[in-house]
């Protein structure tokens, strides 16, 4: 039987890809984005496109007499770092204001089942994978909006009984990334045909998966058992440094690639090493990953984006 989705911020990066999977299992599938990212091509023409800010309070109220999800999957935020880190009080209002705000809406007709995409920047500072268990310990302003929005998630939870999911996610790449992260800027520089790139810090291990991977995660998830526990981490499990993404490109496009380091691109505060351990969402769903790094980043340096 078809189901009643709704999903926030659902034209953008991962939004985009995880509504193509919804519609693709028969979902009805409601989006909500401001398109501030998002793109409506990106969207099915099955899904039906609301396009409202997270924050406007009365068209949200309006929008979910309409609509009544059964789900909702909330991805709406800013998430870019530096962008974040320029920004802190806007940062907040779009994140914990907007994560209220829709909140409040919803308890009109509490739905069965809210996803809530929270971040491995909630995390401490510390190397090797991290699990679920790791007590939250920001260290910038992203990661402490995303605290404030689990908190505000688990409480409606317990408030209205609907079942809460929060999902941790590490770092995502693939198609339609709106926002300039490493892996885009580097593939935006290679794609030209240059054989030298300019980039920031070279020695930072992250967690990379691709969107694809995600969003099927993310929809094993919405399935899950009902007593499944509540936090999860959504990550590949591997460490890589940007060095090794430069080489991974190398290795796909047969050719040397020179590195200069800017400063200006340089972050202020980052991270040595962030790595999910991911262990609860495979025992729960049996998620892994499928396509590797360097899968992803052939399909990124070798085929126009869509």
């Amino acid at each position: 039987m078809s189901r009643s989705v709704l999903v926030t911020g659902g034209a953008g990066f991962v939004g985009s890809h995880l509504v193509q999977h919804l519609v693709s299992a028969g979902e009805h599938v409601a989006v909500l984005d401001n398109l501030s990212r998002g793109r409506r091509a990106w969207l099915p023409r099955e899904a039906e496109l609301l396009e409202l800010d997270i924050r406007d309070h009365a068209a949200l109220h309006r929008s979910m007499r309409q609509i009544a999800p059964e789900i909702v999957v909330h991805l709406a935020a800013m998430h870019f770092i530096p962008a974040v880190a320029d920004a802190p009080k806007l940062a907040f209002d779009v994140n914990v204001t907007g994560t209220r705000t829709l909140l409040d809406a919803l308890a009109q007709r509490p739905p069965k089942v809210l996803l809530f995409a929270s971040t491995a920047a909630v995390y401490p500072d510390r190397a090797g994978p991290i699990d679920e268990s790791c007590p939250p310990a920001p260290i910038d302003v992203y990661g402490r909006t995303k605290v404030e929005g689990e908190r505000l998630v688990k409480d409606f939870a317990e408030q209205t009984g609907t079942r809460h999911i929060t999902v941790r996610l590490f770092n995502i790449i693939g198609r339609r990334e709106t926002n300039p992260h490493v892996v885009p800027e580097l593939v935006a520089q290679l794609s030209t045909g240059r054989t030298s790139v300019r980039l920031g810090n070279l020695e930072p291990r992250r967690d990379y998966t691709d969107v694809r991977d995600v969003a099927t995660g993310l929809q094993q998830l919405l399935s899950s058992s009902p007593n499944a526990k509540a936090t999860f981490n959504l990550g590949s499990g591997r460490s890589v440094s940007v060095a090794d993404l430069v080489k991974a490109c190398e290795q796909v496009l047969g050719r040397p690639i020179e590195v200069t380091v800017e400063k200006r691109r340089l972050r202020g505060q980052d991270r040595a090493e962030l790595v999910a351990d991911a262990h609860l969402l495979r025992e729960t769903t049996g998620w892994r990953p499928v396509r590797s790094l360097r899968d992803t980043l052939a399909t990124l340096l070798r085929e126009p984006e869509r």
